[in-house]
């Protein structure tokens, strides 16, 4: 039986990475778009930083209205 070079589990079928070579299973790729999850996550993973870095700065801007300086009430 063949071998995931993904998971490395024996499985009834691999099918090979049009990116890297690697032979995956059907549960470690994408079977239509013949890549496996590492490739995959790299296309992901750049999107990510994008969504990430529009995140970070939306933050920034909701703690810039936030600044002033608040009480603390003493405990009774």
């Amino acid at each position: 039986m063949p071998i995931c070079d993904i998971c490395g589990m024996e499985v009834a079928s691999v099918h090979q990475c049009s990116q890297c070579g690697a032979n995956f299973c059907d549960e470690c790729g994408d079977v239509k778009r013949k890549l496996c999850y590492d490739c995959l996550g790299w296309e992901e993973e750049a999107e990510e930083e994008w969504e990430e870095e529009e995140w970070e700065e939306e933050w920034e801007e909701e703690e810039n209205w936030g600044d002033e300086d608040w009480e603390e009430e003493e405990p009774n």
